[in-house]
């Protein structure tokens, strides 16, 4: 009996030893950009495509001129990937990959995710400086995926 229990000691020290290892999930994304405030005011732009092939465009491609502290935010109606980014060098502004909708996967954890179904990606700016600025899709700015917006005092 005691080789038994010797046994079984001897096994319980080797098994709880410090060399665990702990499961770490991937980083949550990152939470959408805050709204703008109540009253600010928000002008649309659309990322298009046909069907994700040329043409490219943003629709307007030059904004009627806007006021400081106006949100531009644009929004991939397109089936391709798309960004916002200044021409700026180095880009002063830079939306990253914006998704058509219907493209995103799920965490398997997630149970209220059902893959394909998720919203056209956004991305939005607010403009605090008066001035020009030109901008383009980094995808598809030698197909003519360029835009202005132009900011008043």
């Amino acid at each position: 009996m005691r080789v038994g229990y010797g046994l079984f000691l001897a096994f319980t020290a080797a098994c709880s030893g410090s060399g665990s290892t702990s499961y770490s999930p991937s980083p949550p994304p990152a939470p959408p950009p805050p709204p703008p405030p109540p009253g600010a005011t928000v002008v649309n732009v659309s990322m298009t495509d046909a069907g994700g092939l040329a043409p490219y465009a943003f629709s307007p491609a030059g904004l009627p001129p806007i006021t400081v502290g106006t949100t531009v935010k644009w929004t991939n109606n397109g089936k391709a990937s798309h960004t916002a980014t200044s021409d700026q060098t180095p880009a002063d502004w830079n939306s990253g990959t914006v998704s058509p909708a219907g493209t995103g996967t799920c965490d398997p954890n997630d149970p209220y995710c059902t893959p394909g179904t998720t919203p056209a990606g956004t991305y939005q700016r607010t403009f605090n400086t008066a001035g020009t600025f030109p901008y383009h899709c980094e995808v598809h700015k030698l197909q003519g995926m360029t835009g202005t917006i132009t900011v008043n005092p």
